[in-house]
């Protein structure tokens, strides 16, 4: 993979994530009014407060191999039931009742607000790159282990801390892998 090719692509991706959110921002909600009281014991009331969510029937991903970025068309194919966009982000309306779902985006927000835009989407491409897909992506890892973790064990965890430690582990590792 070309990474100055991909990076290349990134501000038409950055264009069409703006587009793309303030197209939806009319239609989106504060987290807060959907009363998920769970995600305050995990969550800093920051990250709460700035969260929006957009209930859809098909969750918008970029056009990524009409951009040349072929690799990723099985990403963009994929039927997914959420995508995270800086603090916005999109839910599948027939899972916009599952706090889990909602609980995976918030670990992505946390991820979009401290990598920014442009090193979130290199080090997502480098990791589903790496991993051979979206499964295995140590973005994606991150964000099941904490929510399967928020539904099954009755501990609180603070998930700011473990998002920063992670992705300090693995921001370095992808980008030395990549050759950056």
């Amino acid at each position: 993979m070309d990474i100055a090719a991909l990076q290349n692509r990134f501000p038409a991706i950055r264009k069409w994530i703006d587009t793309t959110v303030d197209e939806y921002r009319p239609a989106a909600r504060p987290l807060a009014s959907l009363g998920f009281s769970r995600l305050a014991h995990y969550f800093d009331a920051e990250t709460l407060k700035r969260a929006c969510v957009v209930e859809i029937d098909v969750v918008p991903k970029p056009p990524l191999t009409a951009l040349g970025l072929h690799q990723f068309s099985d990403f963009e194919q994929m039927n997914a039931a959420g995508a995270t966009y800086g603090d916005v982000y999109f839910v599948d309306r027939a899972r916009a009742s599952d706090e889990s779902l909602h609980f995976h985006e918030l670990v992505h927000a946390v991820q979009w607000r401290i990598l920014g835009a442009d090193r979130f989407m290199l080090t997502y491409a480098l990791g589903y790159l790496a991993a051979g897909g979206y499964a295995n992506n140590p973005l994606e890892e991150v964000a099941h282990t904490l929510e399967g973790l928020f539904v099954r064990e009755p501990r609180l965890f603070r998930v700011e801390p473990i998002v920063s430690q992670h992705l300090e582990r693995v921001v370095p590792a992808l980008m030395e892998a990549a050759g950056l």
